[in-house]
């Protein structure tokens, strides 16, 4: 309430006369309705503030960690899956290959002894074991545009996944099969295994081509809006 007084008087000195002193209530009228709401707001902001500030300073000093890796939001159902560490972790190497691309998302992956098969939605990857933290530990990536279809083969009784590359293509703009197809292959430690890696790098590409077939969102929120 001083403010009333104190503008007033500051107000005639400032300006002088009667212009002076309703310019100077004026102003102490509407600051005995401003300072409060602003004391009150400071107050709330500083309180939060100390909140934050002690609950970061407990968990520093309690040393509190994240007790698993993030999970994997979203399965290849587009559904939300049941956490899996394995999963977590696939996910967690595949966003260090991508730079964070959230665009190209987690389907499966598959560790073994000597390697790890990475599965995306564009692309199959085969990493060196150890920590994935660059694609320096790619040693065969196939991009689901190139490839054409994977199977199990076998040769010398051993048993490897076949990843056929397209062809080039032909004059019509199609790919087709042919002698000048790349087919790389790898070798897995047993038939289940290799069937089950077959059918996941399968899924993952009729997945990607159903996602070429769709309309974006925005596109397909434009086609649906009715003229008036």
């Amino acid at each position: 309430m001083t403010s009333i007084i104190t503008s007033t008087v500051e107000g005639v000195k400032t300006e002088g006369g009667v212009s002076g002193f309703f310019s100077g209530l004026g102003k102490g009228l509407v600051g005995t309705v401003t300072k409060p709401v602003a004391g009150a707001l400071d107050f709330a902001s500083e309180t939060a503030q100390t909140v934050r500030d002690m609950a970061s300073l407990s968990n520093h000093r309690l040393g509190v960690q994240r007790v698993r890796k993030p999970r994997c939001c979203k399965g290849p159902q587009g559904l939300l899956p049941r956490y899996s560490a394995t999963q977590a972790n696939g996910q967690e190497q595949l966003f260090h290959l991508t730079d964070n691309i959230l665009q190209e998302f987690f389907v499966a992956v598959e560790p073994m002894d000597t390697y790890c098969v990475l599965i995306s939605s564009k692309v199959v990857y085969f990493l060196k074991p150890g920590d994935y933290v660059d694609r320096e530990a790619i040693f065969l990536e196939v991009k689901y545009d190139d490839l054409y279809h994977c199977l199990v083969s076998r040769d010398h009784g051993k048993v490897y996944v076949q990843l056929t590359k397209k062809a080039d293509s032909t004059s019509s703009g199609v790919a087709i099969p042919g002698p000048s197809q790349q087919r790389p292959m790898v070798h897995i430690k047993n038939e289940s295994l290799a069937v089950k890696i077959s059918q996941e790098v399968n899924y993952a590409k009729s997945l990607y081509y159903e996602q070429q077939l769709m309309l974006p969102a925005s596109d397909l929120h434009g086609s649906l809006l009715l003229d008036p």
